[in-house]
């Protein structure tokens, strides 16, 4: 599916230096944690170029600190994986492997929890490290947000209930792609904070909406053929052509226009944070803090999402042939 959209040309294009080491160890950390066991899984994963993403959303980090950004994106995948089978159709079953995941926000896990669940307590442990006891209860409301979104996403597949409304969508589908904690580990990677007094301004809060509806946009352009070929009915592409009777050609054409009006928008928003920044009071230490999240996370999550989602091999068309092929959903099982 293209994404030949000409209009990210104002985000400059950004790549970590350290991305080559990253790429070429990327795959120690999931295989260590048994969350990848054979070579055709690797190969797969590979071809997905998390690394590269990565790289991509934290273009200012190196060493372990990329890595722990490569990790987070190598999870998310593999996670994400888990619902392709009958668990993402089944509520009961999708709320028990989010519950036993999203319990490593709460203290350790015990051992007899599924191999995904440790990985991510691993993540989990290496992002609070030098982060406030506030910025982490912050990162953890985000994360159990996004958990939710799949026992959200799975009752309106068991109830054979695609989303009717664009509206309706987005409401569980932002929670779901996961923009949210990708942004709070740019925080991490940074070593840096968003001054909390500012995060939830009006401002802040809505070019963060902004990059989160961006990202679900590409995600759904680009994925649209996985999906039809699994028989996945929740995309947007899909629900514009149920809410409002168009065709696919002018259904994904009005995704390319929002894409556009939100990055208008976005661009706008930012003309107007050195006033928010005033009525803050915020200090010297914290507007460049501020300035930070701006320019090193939510800029970097728009323009790395356009970035990768033109060169990931996650959404070729045999790789969706694949997913949904039996064996395959059976090799996801081992992970739990």
């Amino acid at each position: 599916m293209s994404l030949d959209i000409d209009f990210f040309a104002l985000l400059p294009d950004r790549l970590s230096p350290d991305a080559a080491r990253a790429e070429a160890v990327h795959l120690d950390w999931p295989r260590k944690l048994g969350l990848i066991t054979t070579e055709a899984a690797a190969e797969r994963h590979h071809r997905g170029g998390y690394a590269d993403l990565a790289a991509r959303f934290y273009p200012s980090a190196v060493g372990a600190d990329l890595d722990l950004g490569v990790d987070l994106m190598s999870w998310f995948f593999l996670f994400d994986d888990l619902f392709d089978g009958p668990r993402g159709d089944d509520p009961k079953e999708a709320g028990k492997l989010t519950d036993a995941v999203a319990a490593a926000l709460d203290g350790p896990l015990p051992g007899t929890a599924p191999p995904i669940a440790h990985g991510f307590a691993d993540v989990w442990r290496r992002t609070r490290q030098g982060m406030t006891p506030a910025w982490c209860a912050r990162s953890a409301r985000h994360w159990r947000n996004y958990f939710a979104g799949y026992v959200d996403e799975a009752f309106s597949r068991h109830r054979n209930a695609p989303y009717q409304s664009a509206g309706h969508y987005l409401a569980m589908r932002r929670h779901t792609i996961g923009v949210q904690p990708t942004v709070d580990l740019a925080e991490r990677t940074g070593r840096f904070e968003t001054p909390h007094r500012v995060f939830d301004s009006a401002v802040l809060s809505a070019m963060l909406q902004i990059a989160v509806d961006i990202n679900l946009l590409l995600n759904d352009i680009a994925s649209l053929e996985k999906e039809e070929a699994r028989g996945e009915q929740n995309n947007m592409v899909m629900i514009l052509m149920r809410e409002h009777g168009w065709t696919r050609s002018r259904s994904m054409a009005h995704m390319r226009d929002q894409v556009r009006a939100c990055l208008d928008q976005f661009f706008l928003l930012e003309t107007v944070l050195p006033k928010v920044y005033d009525t803050f009071g915020l200090t010297s230490g914290e507007r460049e803090a501020a300035e930070r999240y701006r320019l090193d996370a939510v800029r970097t999550v728009i323009r790395g999402s356009y970035d990768w989602h033109r060169s990931s091999g996650r959404y070729a068309t045999d790789y969706a042939l694949a997913a949904s092929h039996q064996g395959y959903l059976e090799e996801l099982g081992s992970v739990l």
